[in-house]
């Protein structure tokens, strides 16, 4: 199987590997996901009713208000939250919800992550490195 090195910066320390699920919408952890379900609950979305639960997260950046963090956390605690994210851009509020929650975070990857991860693939996430490396599913 082809697998696919991306460098980039860590936001959040440790290293995790899962499936990948690719978002392209900001998301707000308090207000877009159920904190209780994992399920993506933005009526504009149509990625709504996807789970995030022990996937890696690709989405471009996050939104929301400074209590989103709190959202992260939450969704952690019930154990319905991602194993990773992968942000083009870092927010702040994602940044500081992976930290809180312990989840690894990379981003600012040398190459669009929407250009070379798709839903399904294998997905290892090195926040320690700030790396992403990539298997292709089979098709």
């Amino acid at each position: 199987m082809e697998s696919i090195t991306l460098k980039g910066r860590g936001a959040s320390k440790g290293a995790v590997e899962g499936e990948a699920l690719v978002i392209h919408d900001t998301i707000a952890f308090l207000s877009d996901i159920s904190i209780t379900e994992g399920i993506i609950t933005c009526p504009q979305s149509k990625f709504k009713g996807q789970s995030v639960s022990d996937k890696i997260l690709i989405f471009p950046t996050g939104k929301g208000s400074t209590a989103d963090p709190y959202g992260f956390y939450m969704l952690k605690k019930a154990g319905k939250a991602p194993k990773a994210v992968i942000n083009v851009d870092a927010n702040p509020t994602t940044v500081a919800g992976a930290i809180v929650s312990q989840t690894p975070m990379v981003y600012k990857l040398d190459k669009n992550p929407f250009d070379i991860i798709e839903t399904g693939d294998h997905v290892l996430v090195d926040g320690n490195k700030g790396i992403v490396v990539v298997t292709k599913r089979e098709t």
